[in-house]
């Protein structure tokens, strides 16, 4: 799969199906390859761009630190060099806050967009959190200890209580080749911490669905009700059974609803 330079750094990037353009937004200490469980889903109905973030995955990053803006202006970059003027957007956790970013500073690259999971800014909660993890991640003496606790803040308790597939998800990412560095941890880490929208959501004049699960202890459905109140043409989305990273746990459900908003059409 091919890698191009953008915003002075070599971005890894992989395209799937045909029809309108969609691009996909990872997280925090995730990369194109956690879209799996939906990505052949979403490909049935659209050309669908998955790519790493800087940070993460096959994409270079510098030493240096960067912001969300910056994250935003790689993934803007992308589109041009795909020729690609004008997408629907989708950003989860972390790729919310980069999804928010290009529909307020570049309102002309965005057709529908959709925002999982994520809210206006990263609470002290979540900052204490991911601390946690980084020091876990810097320490090298733990990995598996850190996808544990990772994952014990992204999915549902009866997700967490089926030992099967729980130590199925931990050794598949204990397996990856291009796991998270610490470094690269941090370097995102310290983007998401210094990011807010707030006080600039009344510029995102794409229309708007907002997916929160209502079991999502990272960003709570007060949270993203906050973002949901400052943004002029959206849909909140609430899923009750949700956690947040409800594109591992239901990603049939995730398909449906995001292809229904893009497509505007029921999907069977």
């Amino acid at each position: 799969m091919p890698s191009v330079r953008i915003n002075n750094i070599d971005c890894y990037y992989e395209i799937h199906g045909n029809g309108r353009p969609l691009i996909l937004i990872a997280g925090l200490a995730s990369d194109s390859q956690s879209w799996q469980p939906i990505l052949r889903g979403l490909a049935e109905y659209f050309k669908v761009v998955i790519f790493d973030n800087r940070g993460i995955g096959r994409t270079q990053y510098p030493q240096d630190s960067f912001q969300i803006s910056t994250l935003a202006l790689d993934a803007v970059c992308l589109l041009d060099e795909l020729v690609i003027e004008r997408a629907d957007i989708l950003g989860h956790s972390m790729g919310g806050y980069i999804a928010q970013e290009i529909a307020i500073e570049y309102p002309e690259r965005v057709n529908r967009l959709i925002l999982a999971s994520t809210c206006a800014v990263t609470s002290q909660k979540n900052k204490s959190i991911f601390g946690d993890l980084f020091k876990i991640l810097e320490s090298g003496k733990d990995y598996e200890l850190f996808i544990r606790e990772f994952f014990y803040s992204i999915f549902t308790p009866e997700y967490l209580s089926n030992k099967e597939n729980f130590e199925s998800a931990v050794k598949s990412a204990l397996h990856y080749p291009f796991p998270v560095t610490p470094e690269g941890f941090r370097l995102q880490v310290e983007a998401l911490s210094n990011f807010s929208s707030q006080d600039r959501l009344s510029r995102i004049k794409a229309s708007t669905l907002l997916m929160a699960g209502r079991k999502d202890i990272l960003v709570t459905s007060e949270e993203a009700q906050l973002l949901a109140d400052k943004i002029p043409f959206v849909k909140p989305l609430y899923l009750e059974n949700a956690a947040h990273s409800f594109q591992v746990e239901q990603p049939g459900l995730f398909v449906d609803c995001a292809a229904e908003f893009l497509l505007q059409k029921k999907i069977q």
